[in-house]
């Protein structure tokens, strides 16, 4: 169901004086744009609440052509049929007093979040670190993939491309790095208890950190299955 909203306009208006050629006539007033555009971002600002972050709306100028009819009631605001979302949105105007009409609004929306970009430029296939990266609170509205508000959620991860400082980084431009390589020799950790085993091993896929592969203990011949834990390491758990 659309919402309907009636806004007081308070701004005072003149009467517009004209001089024809037959004489002086006095022309009918008109709304006041400014009056139309803080109708409009007032009732995107209101509907952004729902869309997360803190909103920003902003509302460009209408054609100067434009002549409407001032209104005698206050100003009623509807969503456009297409509601309104992140980024670009249209918001209806009307006036339902004596001369009514109406008009729809381009507003523009901003969302505004604390989001981690990168604190220098980073060149592709590099392992980020926390020195690489920061927070900074920026316009998300554009943003199709995951964005990231902690710096320990980027840590470690690789980047697929080159980036500029003061990127954002999200979920598209990152991928795991491989902490370990199929056929490579790693460490197997057993640990039970309080007790550290460490043990030659030979991976038996690729493994990030945090995944789970299976090694072959070399001493042994078992295969057993551990989480990857940095760089040629795997620690099973007994």
């Amino acid at each position: 169901m659309s919402k309907i909203r009636r806004i007081s306009v308070t701004a005072s208006l003149a009467l517009a004086v004209a001089l024809a050629a037959t004489g002086n006539a006095t022309e009918q007033a008109s709304q006041s744009h400014d009056a139309i555009r803080e109708a409009a971002r007032i009732h995107a600002l209101d509907d952004a609440d729902t869309l997360g972050g803190r909103a920003e709306v902003s509302v460009k100028s209408l054609d100067s052509r434009l002549r409407l009819a001032e209104c005698d009631r206050p100003l009623e605001t509807f969503d456009s049929p297409n509601g309104l979302s992140s980024g670009r949105g249209v918001v209806g105007v009307r006036c339902t007093g004596s001369t009514p009409w109406k008009i729809y609004v381009p507003v523009q929306v901003a969302l505004m979040d604390h989001v981690v970009v990168t604190r220098n430029p980073i060149v592709r296939g590099q392992t980020l670190d926390a020195g690489d990266l920061m927070l900074r609170e920026v316009d998300v509205s554009s943003q199709r993939k995951a964005v990231f508000r902690e710096i320990g959620d980027v840590v470690g991860l690789r980047s697929k491309r080159t980036l500029d400082a003061g990127d954002i980084v999200h979920a598209g431009l990152l991928q795991r790095a491989k902490l370990v390589r199929r056929g490579s020799d790693v460490q197997i950790r057993a640990v039970s208890g309080g007790l550290h085993v460490t043990m030659r091993g030979k991976a038996l896929s690729d493994g990030s950190r945090g995944q789970r592969i299976r090694a072959k203990n070399l001493s042994s011949g078992r295969i057993v299955t551990g989480t990857v834990t940095q760089s040629g390491v795997i620690e099973v758990l007994n």
